[in-house]
């Protein structure tokens, strides 16, 4: 069992292992390894790398669950490294995401922790979303990012909520539009509205999120004005910014509802206590990145009555999300 200084020690090499991840996915790592066991050498002739640091790479992974090392310097994929595979929907793009500029950002976390201000503008000179405007190759990567993390969400948010009361659902920030699509497949019922800025509005006309019939699309900025609705949906949004900005979004959508609207905030809340959770770890990237916070539910309640609107209640899914229902105060 390990000392109290040795598990100290364990956590403070956390960073060697996301960057390590990194460069397995960036070299193609597992996916040379679907057909089966591999030696490092054959591995690295493959991906033009050099066979031994390669094979320290991959030593330090195998403990951690994401290959099995057979000797003589061999190794296969787990279910843990088969996550990663090109094909596969899962954390890929979001580990490569994480560990580019927002790693190079949270070297400068202790900024964030003595101003309450995000590191990445220290670091990078400017905000995180006005950056990815100016750099679309990474802008492409955190769309693709955050599309792998809301694998399944979109489908368990449209399921969880019943929207037969309504007629038109604005999706704010709504990017590639699969939450919304999904909303329209499930409710013939409603029209759709998608708000987001100029790029994500040409991406969902494209069909970048799937089928999208009875929408307009909308391109704006929500902290000015959103278009009339009578439900609102936000998901993961809000927890990019940090009250202030987060309160402007909520007050403009509650200054184009009518009185029987309601405003959903799809967000994973941060619950009470000590147990591990992943969103306590996202909501210090937020942190240092964007300059936003995970929430947990006073804090939303707080949120919305500061916008002119109150908690009605809190809806879970059948994913790591929640909607949390708000209606004019």
């Amino acid at each position: 069992m390990s000392s109290p200084s040795q598990q100290a020690a364990k956590l403070g090499f956390g960073f060697a292992v996301s960057q390590a991840l990194r460069v397995v996915i960036e070299l193609g790592i597992p996916d040379l390894l679907v057909s089966g066991e591999q030696s490092v050498e054959d591995l690295a002739a493959a991906t033009k790398a050099d066979a031994e640091p390669l094979y320290r790479v991959m030593r330090l992974l195998a403990p951690e669950g994401v290959f099995t090392e057979n000797p003589p310097r061999h190794f296969a994929l787990t279910e843990v490294g088969a996550a990663l595979r090109s094909d596969r929907p899962g954390p890929r793009d979001f580990i490569r995401m994480i560990n580019s500029e927002a790693y190079l950002a949270f070297e400068q976390l202790l900024h964030s922790v003595r101003t309450g201000k995000p590191a990445f503008d220290k670091v990078f000179g400017s905000p995180r979303f006005d950056w990815l405007s100016a750099h679309p190759e990474q802008a492409a990567l955190f769309q693709r990012a955050m599309v792998a993390l809301s694998q399944g969400t979109n489908e368990a948010v449209a399921d969880a909520y019943d929207f037969s009361r309504y007629t038109r659902v604005v999706d704010v920030g709504g990017g590639h539009g699969q939450l919304l699509s999904a909303i329209l497949a499930r409710n013939p019922h409603l029209s759709g509205v998608l708000l987001d800025l100029p790029p994500g509005v040409a991406a969902a006309r494209r069909g970048a999120g799937g089928d999208l019939p009875r929408t307009d699309f909308v391109a704006g900025n929500f902290f000015e004005n959103v278009p009339v609705g009578d439900i609102y949906v936000i998901k993961k949004v809000i927890h990019d910014w940090n009250d202030e900005r987060a309160g402007l979004i909520l007050r403009r959508c509650r200054e184009a509802m009518p009185a029987h609207g309601r405003v959903l905030v799809a967000e994973t809340l941060v619950p009470p206590g000590d147990e591990p959770d992943q969103i306590k770890a996202i909501d210090v990237v937020m942190l240092a990145v964007t300059g936003g916070l995970e929430r947990t539910e006073a804090q939303y309640a707080r949120l919305f009555e500061g916008a002119g609107l109150k908690l009605e209640r809190v809806i879970g899914t059948r994913a790591a999300i929640s909607i949390i229902e708000a209606a004019p105060a």
